[in-house]
């Protein structure tokens, strides 16, 4: 059986409000292929709760489909301070922890 290659969403700059609906666009693109999704943000500087919210719908979407989307590496940086504030890191849901943090644990 032939390997699925991913599709890769580079995200860079500023995440936030004024610009969501570009994000939400690639998303959408993204996981309309056949292929499992990889949300790169090396080179974002400022996130705001609107991506957060954003990313958190397109793992849900994603779950409820039975599609893959993962980061590319750990939550971390401006995204990490959002999810703090905003109440995303339930230690108790194992699969929000597993999304943002790729199964490793966080400080």
């Amino acid at each position: 059986m032939p390997e699925v290659s991913e599709h890769l969403v580079s995200f860079s700059g500023n995440l936030t409000i004024g610009n969501i609906s570009d994000a939400h666009l690639a998303l959408v693109d993204a996981m309309g292929q056949d292929a499992p999704v990889v949300v790169s943000l090396d080179d974002v500087s400022e996130v705001d709760l609107t991506f957060a919210q954003l990313l958190e719908a397109a793992r849900r979407t994603a779950t409820a489909r039975g599609q893959i989307i993962r980061l590319e590496k750990p939550a971390e940086g401006a995204l990490l301070q959002v999810l703090q504030r905003g109440g995303f890191l339930d230690p108790d849901d194992a699969d929000r922890a597993n999304f943002w943090f790729g199964g490793k644990t966080h400080s």
